[in-house]
């Protein structure tokens, strides 16, 4: 059990700067410009293709680790890190914390 938490909350963790990542990138506006809506679209249009892309990417970290039931806890832990981090955008370093915390919760609710 404790191989299953410490695996999915690295996987975490690494989406988590992951999003911090993608979070800096848009504010610095280096992918979009200031004017008009260009980066709050930009950030609107992200949020879900991260939001898929993350999940995918940690159901394949987890599987291929072997994790029993690693799709069970990559799609429900990154769904609900995206909705926290949408809340908590003032805060994006945050990001590490909370994907790498809900998906060792998830981890181990899902045993």
């Amino acid at each position: 059990m404790g191989r299953r938490v410490a695996l999915a909350a690295g996987v975490g963790a690494l989406l988590g700067l992951a999003w911090w990542g993608v979070f800096e990138l848009i504010a610095s506006g280096a992918v979009c410009s200031f004017e008009d809506w260009g980066c709050l679209g930009t950030f609107v249009m992200t949020v879900p293709a991260f939001a898929v892309v993350a999940a995918v990417l940690g159901g394949f970290a987890l599987s291929s680790a072997k994790v029993s039931r690693a799709w069970l806890v990559a799609v429900p832990a990154t769904l609900m890190a995206v909705v926290a981090m949408v809340f908590l955008l003032a805060v994006p370093f945050l990001g590490f914390l909370v994907f790498a915390g809900l998906y060792a919760l998830i981890a181990v609710l899902t045993r």
